[in-house]
């Protein structure tokens, strides 16, 4: 019941990945899943956070995408419960779809990015994701990892026995070239949380400078009550 796009953008280097969910609290399984300079990772169908860390210490190491996996799927007695995406430095991309998944799962691959789809409201919930962020490429990452989630959301979004399911959880996460992240959101519970995950990159955006900055050079860095004030002068 989610679905999901990782990337590398080209130009930048960058790595992300942005996904929603009918569980709560997908964001949880995002932890570790991307690092800078080294690629980015996820598994859905039935979540293994430890794949993460894993796949990106591997690829940290030298290994390919590829080979990767191949570790992964070798340490994992319950791959076929898993669907499974890698991405290394190079933006070489490997899927792994399990054969006791939902039957509707299917993921598309593309230049430098994967689409995965767990109960998705068939595979044009996929295409749609996919042909978003192949419209997007004067953006920067994170607004075509969150433009792609919602051309997904609206081409049908998640599909159960009973009919459509809202997105309940919703996760996007960007790594550029320092250890932490450039972007870190997540709703964790929310009948509309694609909606609410816009809301709140909208209002993160103009935070996003104060933030590094205050990481970079705390000393110099002035309190956020200040800099709230200085955005809403601005916006006057």
């Amino acid at each position: 019941m989610t679905y999901t796009i990782l990337a590398r953008c080209p130009q930048s280097g960058r790595f992300g990945l942005a996904t929603a969910s009918y569980s709560i609290c997908v964001g949880l399984h995002c932890d570790g899943a991307a690092r800078s300079n080294t690629g980015v990772s996820f598994t859905q169908g039935s979540f293994r956070d430890a794949n993460n860390r894993f796949a990106m210490n591997l690829i940290a190491q030298g290994y390919s995408a590829r080979q990767a996996m191949g570790e992964l799927l070798a340490n994992d007695p319950q791959s076929d419960f898993r669907h499974i995406g890698i991405i290394d430095r190079e933006g070489k991309v490997v899927v792994h779809t399990g054969t006791r998944i939902a039957a509707s799962s299917v993921h598309r691959v593309g230049d430098g990015y994967a689409v995965l789809g767990d109960m998705a409201a068939g595979e044009k919930v996929i295409d749609a994701i996919a042909t978003a962020y192949d419209s997007m490429g004067s953006l920067d990452l994170e607004e075509r990892l969150l433009g792609s989630l919602e051309s997904g959301r609206d081409a049908g979004g998640i599909r159960g026995s009973k009919g459509r399911l809202p997105e309940r959880s919703v996760a996007l996460v960007v790594f550029g070239k320092r250890d932490f992240s450039d972007v870190d959101l997540r709703v964790d519970m929310h009948t509309a949380a694609v909606d609410e995950l816009r809301r709140l990159y909208t209002d993160y955006k103009p935070h996003e400078a104060y933030y590094l900055q205050r990481a970079l050079s705390p000393r110099n860095a002035i309190p956020s009550m200040e800099f709230a004030d200085m955005l809403k002068k601005e916006e006057k």
